[in-house]
């Protein structure tokens, strides 16, 4: 039998072996939470590097835009970069690098490199350190042999031994703003008749004491913003309201989200907001001095002979070219051709022509006097019946005037079924007719089997588009109307000429998609840029 003693020293053997089985846990623990600790504080530092080091990549790439932005460019009419021009850009960008010294540090020539993809001419901005503890970054320009338009740009940012590095590549290219958006107009704009824009629409009408410069009706829809260069507070001075504000001059919508409508409104059909005040007149080919068509005349020889003459008015009486609509109609002796197809081609001025299930190739050539008299020889408004467009239209830069007259002397007149499938050279030109008044579709009566489709852009002094039509392209009507209190406004769905302000008759529909990828039709002076493009981002450590 065991003694009392003997159980007691046998429960403290125990207490002992639990005691130092705690120890030992309690000891892990602790050791598993400072290794944790110092996990984490390693981590953290790690991912404080790492946010620095993508932080200064980033600073990198905002000095990249800031050297772009200050490279000395120059202005072309061909609307593509040659290898000549994008290896004088990367000068003009290289001695800018050098010229600046970012960071105050002296920077070296560029020098060729080659790599796993090619070989090529590279530039660096040097390490620029702006913290305590070696935070930098260095910014590398560069580019390869195989495609001297393509400029990348690699931004790296450091700290410690940590180091990221951010990419995108920049364009050597033509500015060509104004193909953002569907329509471009320096005077008043009229959207209507079932007219669907799948673009932004711009107004330079500056003049609220006439009215305002654009207004569209509800059966339109516009995807996308609605400018104007008037701003706001003007508008309202002349009492002229775009759309329903609140108090606070922000648009109004209903519990279901839908914007609310005033009969006030001028913008009445449906769209993606306004914005006032914007100010884009200097965009190229908004302006008469951006333009230069000569390059495209030498290809071309005149027309021969026609088959006969033929007299019609513009405007004319509805259904009926032989008949004036009024006084101020012109009467016009027009050479007829017929059934014929055209390559290559000037129609001399004071033609006037009548063209009738015609075809046209590579460029049609429209001559006219480039300093404007109200002259029927010295002038050529010609009409186009039921034609194919395989080509481009192009025509002499006739000046600006304030003559009332100018709208019936340089005419192009698209009547019934028009077709352009540009398979020339040109194929980013649809018509290129600087300060001529552009009719697409008949201004007197809707042809229910008449209508126009057209790619590329279409640029004249007014664009008017009636009936049926379908635009894959930008319109760009650059005739300043700011000049008249009246009349002259681009009507798209209206159904009167450049010259009036009418509705006229209803029916048809139009639709507008404007290819901001397309290229600017040669004939228009816009500078080369270095163009980012932000799509190519990429990080990389």
């Amino acid at each position: 039998m065991k003694t009392k003693q003997q159980l007691n020293n046998k429960r403290s053997g125990v207490a002992l072996i639990l005691s130092m089985m705690f120890l030992a846990v309690f000891a892990t623990l602790a050791v598993g939470m400072l290794t944790v600790s110092s996990t984490s504080a390693r981590v953290a530092t790690n991912h404080h590097g790492t946010n620095i080091a993508i932080g200064a990549a980033l600073s990198g790439l905002e000095c990249a835009k800031y050297l772009i932005a200050h490279t000395p460019t120059f202005e072309t009419t061909r609307n593509t970069v040659t290898d000549s021009e994008a290896n004088t850009i990367w000068g003009n960008l290289c001695s800018t690098v050098q010229t600046q010294q970012i960071g105050g540090l002296t920077v070296g020539t560029a020098t060729r490199f080659t790599d796993g993809i090619g070989s090529g001419d590279q530039i660096f901005t040097g390490v620029i350190n702006f913290g305590s503890t070696g935070e930098n970054l260095n910014v590398r320009f560069y580019r390869y042999d195989g495609d001297p338009r393509t400029i990348l740009v690699d931004s790296t940012g450091s700290e410690g031994q940590i180091s990221r590095c951010v990419r995108v590549d920049v364009d050597i290219t033509k500015e060509a703003q104004v193909l953002n958006y569907a329509i471009a107009s320096r005077g008043r704009m009229w959207v209507t008749q079932n007219s669907i824009i799948h673009g932004p629409i711009y107004s330079t009408w500056d003049r609220p004491d006439v009215g305002a410069g654009l207004e569209t009706t509800s059966d339109t829809i516009v995807e996308g913003t609605i400018n104007t260069i008037i701003p706001l507070d003007q508008l309202q001075a002349y009492n002229i309201q775009m759309e329903t504000l609140d108090e606070d001059g922000q648009p109004m919508f209903d519990e279901y989200g839908n914007r609310i409508y005033s009969p006030d409104d001028k913008i009445q059909g449906q769209h993606e907001g306004i914005n006032y005040g914007v100010d884009c007149t200097d965009m190229p080919g908004m302006n008469p001095e951006d333009y230069d068509t000569s390059i495209y005349k030498p290809l071309c020889s005149n027309i021969g002979s026609p088959s006969r003459t033929q007299t019609e008015y513009f405007p004319h009486a509805a259904g009926d070219y032989s008949t004036p609509s009024s006084s101020s109609s012109k009467q016009y002796t027009r050479k007829v051709y017929e059934n014929q197809t055209f390559s290559n081609v000037i129609i001399p001025k004071g033609s006037h022509a009548l063209f009738k299930n015609c075809t046209f190739q590579d460029v049609l050539f429209v001559e006219t006097n480039e300093t404007y008299y109200d002259s029927t020889s010295l002038t050529n408004n010609i009409r186009f019946e039921d034609c194919d467009f395989e080509g481009a239209i192009v025509s002499d830069v006739p000046s600006t005037t304030t003559h009332w007259s100018w709208w019936t002397r340089n005419v192009l007149y698209f009547t019934g079924e028009a077709v352009f499938d540009n398979q020339s050279q040109f194929q980013e030109t649809t018509i290129l007719a600087p300060n001529f008044n552009i009719n697409l579709g008949n201004t007197g009566a809707f042809e229910s089997d008449g209508g126009n489709t057209l790619s590329g852009a279409i640029v004249g002094g007014i664009v008017d588009v009636r009936g049926n039509a379908q635009i894959h392209g930008t319109i760009v009507s650059m005739y300043d109307t700011t000049p008249f209190s009246s009349g002259y406004v681009t009507n798209i769905g209206a159904a009167d000429d450049g010259g009036s302000e009418g509705a006229g008759y209803v029916g048809g529909t139009i639709e507008i998609t404007p290819d901001p990828e397309q290229l600017l039709p040669s004939g228009i002076r816009s500078p080369v840029i270095l163009q980012p493009q932000y799509d190519t981002y990429s990080e990389t450590i």
